[in-house]
C-alpha cells in the first residue's frame, strides 16, 4: 500500500520544479513554457499508465514490482533534486561572477 502511496510524491516535486524553474528562468519564457508543457504531458502520461503495470488487478494484493517500482522512482528522483539544486546554484554563482567581474 506504501508503494501506491509514494505514486503521489510526484505531485509535491513537480510543484518544486515549477518554482524553481519560475525563479531561474525569469527572462526566458518560451523555455519555461516548453518546460512546463512537456513536463507535464509527461508526468500526467507516467502517471495514467503506470499504476496499471505496477498494481495489476491479477495479483491484488501481493504485487510482484508495484512498491519496488514506486521506491525505485522515488530514489531516482532524489538524486534528480539534488543533483538540479546543486545546478541552479552552480548557475547563480557563474551569473554573479560575471554581473561581479564584467
Amino acid at each position: 500500500m506504501f508503494g501506491y502511496y509514494l505514486n503521489y510524491v510526484g505531485y509535491v516535486s513537480m510543484m518544486l520544479l515549477c518554482a524553481w524553474a519560475s525563479n531561474n528562468l525569469q527572462d526566458e519564457p518560451e523555455v519555461r513554457t516548453i518546460l512546463f508543457s512537456t513536463g507535464t504531458v509527461i508526468f500526467y502520461i507516467q502517471n495514467m499508465f503506470l499504476p496499471i503495470v505496477a498494481f495489476p488487478a491479477k495479483e491484488a494484493p501481493h504485487w510482484r514490482i508495484g512498491a519496488s517500482l514506486y521506491l525505485g522512482f522515488a530514489c531516482a528522483a532524489s538524486v534528480a533534486f539534488v543533483g538540479i539544486w546543486w545546478a541552479l546554484r552552480r548557475e547563480q554563482r557563474k551569473k554573479a561572477t560575471t554581473v561581479a567581474g564584467g
